[in-house]
């Protein structure tokens, strides 16, 4: 070896592993926390509609203004490791809470009790999250280095959620073929505690395996000329705040993750109104509710390993599109009615909404260069629960249409901003990827 060479650090496959590692403690409850958090204050705690969906309004309010404050501290201190450590704490502890108590009635204290764990969760998760966001451009050599760890993380978080809802499946499994209730509550706690050791487990190995690898000058930086998707050309003599593609491309991302969240949210609760406004065994809900989004990450999962190995002739904008028009036909498939009983159709569907959220996901993310932040799923979620009939069977398909109509609109805000995207850069005389 000749040490005049200059020493060029690699992306090892013990970092790329352990990289994704250091997400499952947040993947997993947030996977519980968008799946089932409003299910389970609707169904087994019988709170009602809009006190749930403001509970969860103020979960993603806590986010949206948690984020930024913590990239700041993350920023100034640069100590990812501590922080990393006391955000996956307050996870874990805050995750917990919220599932720990069955309240006999709603009264303040109780409600100030769900707000200060879901406050405390909240906190935690962006903390997590940033300071794991913020090792890409430390770890990765290349856009290639940087896709595929953006991949790992997508990819980890697959496995998550399908992890919580096969626990789901195996706990909330009975003999007696009930419909789901409060006297259900002992086994969401149960679900809960055992993803939070899963997390606390995969982030001590997380820590292990990027032990000594935080050093900023082990790493060098990308080259400004490494822009695979033509989105810093020409732009480097404006503030990216200034850059009106920094707005798309956020606008991208957002409808992206609005639309794996709200069918994350509202898969359940339509499942539970199909039994109903249907001829359906009520017990089957107990094996759907865990199916069917099992059935969406599986088609995720399998999305994104094919993504992993894809090469330039399916680039990120070509990918996003091709998601966002599967999402679109999924969402006009359920407008235009489900047969009852059929399974078949509810898994095909399932597998369509698995194909787009992975695609536009990972897409948007590789056009974000992860330092984009959106949160609009929060204020969605309240306005549908305040939009729900009372008494429900007034609307006997609400939740359908929510699945159907606000998810399609969606997929075509996604497709829509991608488009303008495009046209923007080819505006500005650069070849489009």
């Amino acid at each position: 070896m000749n040490l005049d060479e200059p020493f060029t650090p690699t992306c090892s496959i013990i970092q790329k592993v352990s990289f994704g590692l250091g997400h499952v403690c947040n993947d997993l409850c947030a996977a519980m926390w968008f799946s089932y958090t409003l299910f389970y204050l609707n169904v087994v705690l019988n709170i009602k509609s809009t006190t749930a969906g403001t509970l969860l309004m103020i979960g993603q309010v806590v986010d949206s203004i948690a984020t930024p404050i913590a990239g700041w501290a993350i920023d100034r201190t640069g100590d990812r490791r501590a922080w990393h450590f006391g955000g996956t704490i307050a996870v874990a502890t805050g995750f917990s809470l919220l599932f720990s108590i069955k309240p006999g009635e709603l009264t303040t204290s109780v409600l100030t009790y769900y707000v200060l764990s879901i406050m405390l969760f909240q906190v935690g998760w962006a903390i997590v999250q940033i300071a794991h966001l913020s090792l890409i451009p430390e770890i990765s050599r290349s856009h290639s280095h940087s896709s595929d760890l953006t991949a790992i993380r997508y990819t980890a978080s697959v496995c998550c959620s399908i992890t919580v809802y096969l626990v789901t499946l195996m706990v909330l499994k009975t003999d007696d073929n009930s419909a789901i209730g409060p006297n259900d509550f002992y086994k969401f706690k149960e679900i809960a505690l055992i993803i939070v050791f899963i997390g606390i487990i995969t982030s001590l190995l997380f820590y292990c395996g990027l032990l000594g690898t935080f050093e900023i000058s082990d790493y060098e930086a990308l080259l400004e000329t490494d822009d695979a998707n033509q989105l810093n050309s020409n732009n480097h003599e404006k503030h990216f705040l200034r850059q009106s593609i920094i707005y798309l491309v956020a606008l991208t991302y957002m409808a992206s993750r609005l639309f794996i969240i709200l069918n994350l949210v509202y898969i359940p609760l339509y499942l539970d109104e199909r039994t109903e406004i249907e001829v359906v065994e009520k017990e089957k809900i107990r094996q759907t509710i865990a199916t069917i989004p099992l059935v969406v990450y599986v088609a995720s999962f399998i999305t994104s390993v094919f993504l992993k190995c894809r090469g330039r002739n399916c680039p990120d904008k070509i990918t996003y599109l091709i998601g966002g028009a599967v999402g679109l036909m999924a969402s006009v498939w359920l407008g235009s009615g489900v047969s009852p009983n059929s399974d078949a159709e509810l898994y095909a569907i399932a597998i369509f909404l698995g194909v787009s959220g992975s695609s536009t996901m990972i897409a948007s993310l590789c056009l974000t260069a992860n330092f984009v932040k959106t949160n609009g799923y929060g204020a969605v979620v309240l306005l549908v629960q305040n939009f729900q009939c009372s008494p429900k069977n007034l609307c006997p398909h609400y939740y359908e249409n929510v699945l159907s109509y606000i998810c399609g609109i969606v997929s075509l805000v996604g497709i829509a901003s991608l488009v303008v995207l495009e046209v923007k850069i080819r505006g500005n005389g650069r070849l489009p990827r």
